[in-house]
């Protein structure tokens, strides 16, 4: 992969040791092959530095510390990078990394309020049709964070004609720092919702976070927008000199949609430049249309083929654990969509639920992250959810006792897992739709694993 005598010299950083080779990077202790570089993290709750040699034993080449670790004895004959902070020295690493590959490679980065994941895996899924599945390098999962993301770059190779990384963002000035590791050529960004408005207190500071996306694209770069988003205007004036691509089904879009709807699938009609592509999607949900749309958005702006567009998006099936449905042994439909929570993904999967036949049944988590606006969304979301016709509300976690208060009758509060799963049980018929969601720390999957099994 690289030798850390090169990486040491083009960045100033401090090396101890011998300039040996490393083959790949990791920042578990126990995910060390030979050759590997390990990278030791401190966290709230561990110390990477407490596994320096376990590393070592293991086969690691080299290690990277923290400059404030002088208790370590590093005149041991082994190698050693020492950053000031070993996450600044991952991120600048990874930085680096990035820049060896910056005219062979096209690299999309992708962020959002709700949707990344979805559009990430729609890229990636026609870019392998275009140029095979070995070619493409995409985010694991949603591994989109400060550690995620320099590990995916991290994972770049000369086999590599195309990356599609996830960034996510809890605040302000995270993106930033993304971006400047990422430095996308296409930016995504795929709508400005209310996920994290605890932390950022507005949507306004959340179109201002998201919009940090654009700093790492180069001159000529190319943003994608929702055109009939309510930050679309100030997103794209972030973006001067650039190219701007506007997705949606108005008159405002340049990568139009139209669709017509059947009981299995969608078909959809995208436009762009006088190109014309007929789609037949296997996934539901009016939100997966936009999400289908910036895809292609993306794929057009890379100059990749129609065809390619095409049998990518109609090979899409769901991600896991992102409104995956499930038909269940007694004849009852589970639309797991535990991944995560926020408002607006919420009052998405609640009219996903509403299109559905027979009972419907909205197991909901409290959602996280919200901050003073948590108690006044989860009443909305009961609110949305009668509105919509949901038939029962079982929530599960202190703040749903206010989307059960505002959803009135039929709605009922369990501090039991083990009660609320009896009374779902109970409340199948063997044509009834369920809905499972919640934010990641209420485990909701807790409920769908329980009716599969």
């Amino acid at each position: 992969m690289f030798r850390v005598g090169d990486y040491a010299s083009d960045t100033n950083t401090r090396v101890v040791g011998k300039s040996v080779t490393v083959s790949r990077v990791s920042t578990d202790s126990r995910d060390i092959n030979k050759g590997d570089l390990y990278v030791a993290l401190k966290g709230p709750n561990f110390d990477g530095h407490d596994f320096i040699l376990e590393a070592f034993e293991k086969g690691a080449t080299a290690c990277m510390v923290s400059r404030d670790h002088s208790e370590l004895s590093l005149d041991d004959g082994r190698t050693y990078l020492i950053p000031h902070n070993t996450y600044q020295g991952l991120a600048d690493l990874s930085r680096w990394w990035r820049g060896k590959f910056s005219s062979q490679i096209k690299v999309v980065g992708i962020t959002g309020s709700n949707g990344k994941t979805t559009v990430k895996e729609m890229i990636a899924k026609i870019l392998r049709c275009e140029v095979g599945v070995d070619n493409v390098l995409a985010t694991q999962g949603n591994l989109n964070n400060g550690i995620g993301v320099p590990k995916t770059i991290l994972e770049l190779t000369s086999n590599h004609k195309y990356a599609v990384v996830e960034m996510g963002m809890n605040s302000l000035g995270e993106l930033r720092s993304l971006t400047h590791i990422v430095c996308p050529d296409v930016a995504v960004i795929t709508n400005i919702g209310t996920a994290h408005i605890g932390e950022l207190g507005s949507q306004d500071a959340i179109a201002e976070a998201k919009s940090e996306i654009i700093y790492g694209l180069p001159k000529g770069g190319v943003l994608i927008v929702e055109a009939e988003g309510n930050y679309t205007d100030y997103l794209i004036s972030q973006h001067r000199g650039g190219v701007a691509i506007r997705f949606g089904e108005s008159c405002q879009a340049d990568i139009l949609g139209q669709y017509s709807r059947s009981a299995s699938s969608i078909t959809l009609k995208i436009s762009y430049q006088g190109y014309a592509v007929d789609v037949d999607l296997k996934i539901r949900g009016n939100h997966n249309i936009l999400n289908a749309l910036a895809a292609a958005a993306v794929c057009f702006s890379l100059k990749v083929s129609a065809r390619s567009i095409k049998q990518g998006l109609e090979s899409f099936d769901s991600v896991q654990g992102r409104l995956e449905t499930i038909k269940l042994k007694s004849g009852d439909v589970l639309i797991d969509d535990t991944y995560n929570a926020n408002f607006d993904s919420v009052c998405r999967a609640l009219e996903f639920l509403a299109a559905e036949p027979g009972k419907k049944i909205f197991v909901f988590g409290d959602m996280g992250e919200l901050g003073e606006f948590g108690p006044s969304l989860h009443t909305k979301v009961g609110e949305f959810a009668k509105a919509n016709g949901i038939d029962l509300l079982f929530g599960f976690g202190e703040l749903t006792k206010k989307a059960v208060s505002s959803f009135g009758a039929n709605g009922t509060h369990y501090d039991s897992r083990s009660e609320l799963l009896g009374q779902l049980r109970a409340s199948l018929n063997g044509q009834a739709h369920v809905l499972i969601k919640g934010s990641r720390f209420m485990k909701m999957e807790y409920f769908c694993n329980s009716l599969i099994t």
